[in-house]
């Protein structure tokens, strides 16, 4: 009876190591989840990262010969990594992370999957990126600063848009409380019509930015419309509104220029 007794306790201390041995880890201290992006069932966080000020390099698209094509991006980061339960892969995680995104009404300029993973998500000045590896993926934050300045040239204005992925325009000017750009608006616009025919792959999303969402999209709109009379093709450009989702400060209007996914082929 002692030896059967014996096995029993035995056997209980086993089977109570091998539970807490599945048991999953804690997160890590002082770390939070995504807000946009839901962790994965079964997964932890492993480590994070804040930064006020730091530059990445985001994979936008593929180009013709299916490389990759980037662009840095200077902002506010941080990065949230996750350890996940065994045999999770990418292809487990790339999935739910986009169907995510998307939800939250994010554009998904890129996403690549094989024995590693990688997604591009961008949602105004907010972009989110994805990189899995094994059983582990990070997600990193990125809060971009519109760039805004008085005067601007084409080459600037493509710099600047490349680097931020959107730009404000604030030498665009209108007729208070209407859509009727004033004459020193045109150098701008001009500047705006030399930057797109140096990028001529480029799509642009004009955003108008004022207390009225129908004023803004009526602003955006104009401004689409001197373009497209200017030679630009239409298919290359957006126009949208926002009043109450993104109002601008003090009633002052604001017109942006998005940079949009190409076109496809």
């Amino acid at each position: 009876m002692k030896l059967l007794h014996w096995v029993l306790i035995s056997s209980a201390l086993v089977c109570s190591q091998n539970v807490s041995a599945q048991k999953p880890e804690s997160d890590a201290a002082g770390c939070l989840d995504s807000r946009i992006v839901p962790r994965l069932l079964g997964c932890r966080i492993d480590n994070c990262e804040h930064k006020d000020s730091d530059r990445r390099e985001v994979t936008l698209r593929e180009n013709e010969k299916g490389e990759p094509v980037t662009s840095v991006v200077e902002a506010e980061s941080r990065s949230v990594m996750y350890e996940c339960a065994e045999k999770t892969t990418p292809a487990d995680i790339v999935p739910q992370a986009v169907d995510a995104l998307k939800a939250a009404q994010f554009d998904i300029p890129y996403q690549f999957t094989d024995q590693e993973g990688t997604v591009t998500a961008r949602k105004g000045d907010l972009w989110v990126l994805l990189d899995a590896a094994s059983r582990y993926y990070t997600l990193t934050e990125l809060k971009t600063k519109v760039s805004e300045e008085s005067e601007m040239d084409a080459a600037e204005m493509a710099d600047a848009i490349e680097r931020h992925g959107r730009i404000a325009i604030p030498s665009l000017s209108f007729t208070p409380g209407t859509a009727d750009m004033t004459p020193e608006s045109i150098p701008a616009l001009q500047e705006i019509e030399a930057m797109l025919e140096d990028n001529p792959k480029w799509r642009i999303r004009v955003e108008g930015h004022t207390d009225s969402s129908s004023l803004a999209q009526r602003r955006s709109a104009a401004v689409v419309s001197w373009l497209v009379q200017h030679q630009v093709p239409r298919e290359r450009l957006e126009s949208f509104g926002l009043g109450d989702v993104q109002p601008a400060a003090n009633g002052h209007h604001r017109i942006e220029l998005v940079k949009r996914d190409p076109a496809p082929r």
